[in-house]
């Protein structure tokens, strides 16, 4: 191998170990999410504020930060948004 494709190796691999240090951050991060929206003293207000908070949060990153990001932005919205209307749902079963 040349110096130059050893060099290109090294750089995938130390990217490689980059992406899965995020995804360990970004993992904990979800739980500690999760735990918080099944925890909160108040759901129908988190939910609420959420959904009021929702489109300025989507459309601020909507152009600026390319079409994987967007992609992986909006499913990570859908899933927390999932998640806080869990609360909801629940509740109105219980009162049905």
């Amino acid at each position: 191998m040349t110096t130059e494709i050893t060099e290109i190796l090294d750089r995938l691999h130390a990217c490689e170990s980059e992406l899965q240090m995020h995804r360990g951050y970004l993992k904990a991060g979800e739980y500690a999410l999760r735990v918080l929206t099944l925890t909160h003293p108040a759901p129908e207000r988190l939910s609420d504020t959420w959904l009021s908070l929702l489109p300025g949060i989507a459309s601020k990153h909507r152009h600026r930060d390319g079409d994987l990001f967007a992609a992986a932005f909006q499913q990570s919205l859908t899933v927390l948004t999932e998640q806080i209307g869990e609360h909801r749902q629940g509740d109105q079963a219980a009162t049905a």
